[in-house]
């Protein structure tokens, strides 16, 4: 018998090679799938911080979480801050009373992404604004090297919450964007840490006249 073409043998080749490579291709994808919550357990992903040992900070310590360094000050639960601007639905503001310093070169707007507090039901997990302490105006940008006191302002639809207030700090990190070049995103990182902050009464400058 004649060996096959050379066309024929060059087929068969291709064939077994083809059929090969997807075999390759599909083991690849289903180790991906099954591997690929282990990996994003590992990193600390699908976790809270009930569910991993996070770091426990102190109110009035430092804290670097790359926009800014903050000192965490206080916290109130209150509906005399700000009650016209209530959304609906809402009774009360949760907030978080935060020094913050903005070590950059840079202007930056503050990120939404660096503090929550999901123990005191709050009708979303970022802050729904952040005044300035100093004179209850809203917080427009932090210039560098400026200590700014500022509270950041969750709605809640109870004013009824415990004597403190637990919350997280996630560092925001700086990228290049590359749909913007020149521009720079900020990245929430993974959880750092928790503080415990007794709930208090608000500052005075931010309590609205009757």
């Amino acid at each position: 018998m004649s060996p096959p073409p050379a066309r024929a043998r060059l087929s068969h080749a291709w064939a077994r090679a083809t059929a090969t490579r997807w075999r390759q291709v599909g083991v690849g994808l289903a180790l991906g799938v099954v591997l690929a919550p282990v990996g994003v357990a590992t990193v600390g992903g699908f976790a809270t911080a009930d569910e991993v040992q996070v770091e426990r900070y102190d109110v009035g310590e430092r804290v670097e979480l790359g926009q800014v360094d903050a000192v965490v000050v206080s916290s109130f639960v209150s509906d005399e801050v700000y009650s016209s601007g209530l959304p609906e639905g809402a009774s009360a503001w949760a907030g978080l009373v935060v020094e913050v310093v903005n070590p950059g070169r840079d202007e930056v707007i503050l990120s939404r992404e660096l503090f929550r507090v999901p123990g005191v039901g709050a009708t979303q997990e970022q802050p729904w604004m952040t005044m300035v302490v100093s004179d209850a105006s809203v917080l427009v940008g932090l210039p560098p090297d400026v200590a700014v006191e500022v509270a950041l302002l969750w709605p809640v639809e109870e004013a009824g919450a415990g004597g403190s207030l637990e919350v997280e700090l996630y560092p925001v990190l700086a990228s290049a964007s590359f749909l913007d070049p020149g521009s720079t995103l900020w990245q929430p990182e993974a959880l750092l840490g928790v503080v415990s902050v007794p709930i208090d009464a608000p500052p005075p400058t931010l309590v609205e006249e009757e």
